[in-house]
């Protein structure tokens, strides 16, 4: 992309999430974002990639009797990790933590199966749902951090139209609602309102 095309993206992005954050005010942001579902009986529980909180949510709603299944993504290697493979250093891959934690927290291994490989997005995950739950109106679990809700909800709802989709919460990621005085709930604050934007633009990284 061009330098000046660049700049212009960028100074637009900076605009609407300014004038997001304004608008919304700071102390509202936070509910805005996490607005969870209630979880009920389901076909499927899918853990979204990128936090290891994620997984030990999706344990409980499993041992609570409400999925038989869960399925997780491989999410493809970051560069700095594709650098220590090439080096021959071990570093473990999401899904195979990802799939210990359930293990340790009581569900069978038989019970977790794997959604998609090197999947980059989150729209890559509801793609990759789409695809396996073809021709099908599934009732899905999706389980993910409280900031990411708003954005995997309308992410997986224009995927999945025809699906009973509950967006789930993990318990073990706090998000205060005071968010911008804590440095990493700032930054995924700030982060995902961009990505709302940005997706709402007709972005799908």
């Amino acid at each position: 992309m061009h330098c000046a095309k660049k700049c212009g993206v960028f100074l637009l992005l900076a605009f609407l999430l300014t004038s997001a954050v304004s608008a919304l005010g700071l102390g509202y942001v936070a509910d805005w974002l996490s607005v969870a579902d209630q979880a009920q009986k389901a076909d499927a529980i899918v853990v979204l990639g990128g936090g290891y909180a994620r997984p030990f949510q999706a344990a409980d709603l499993y041992r609570q009797g409400l999925a038989r299944k869960i399925y997780i993504t491989a999410p493809a290697r970051r560069s700095e990790e594709s650098l220590l493979d090439e080096a021959g250093i071990p570093f473990p891959h999401e899904e195979d933590v990802v799939r210990q934690v359930l293990m340790k927290k009581g569900v069978p291994a038989g019970a977790i199966e794997l959604l998609g490989k090197e999947l980059i997005s989150t729209a890559d995950e509801a793609q990759a749902t789409r695809r396996l739950f073809a021709r099908r109106a599934p009732r899905l679990l999706v389980v993910t951090s409280p900031y990411h809700l708003r954005r995997a909800r309308m992410i997986f709802t224009d995927a999945l139209p025809a699906a009973d989709i509950r967006m789930i919460a993990t318990s073990y990621d706090p998000f205060p609602s005071s968010w911008w005085k804590d440095q990493s709930a700032a930054r995924n604050v700030l982060l995902e309102l961009a990505k709302i934007i940005f997706y709402q633009l007709g972005g799908r990284y």
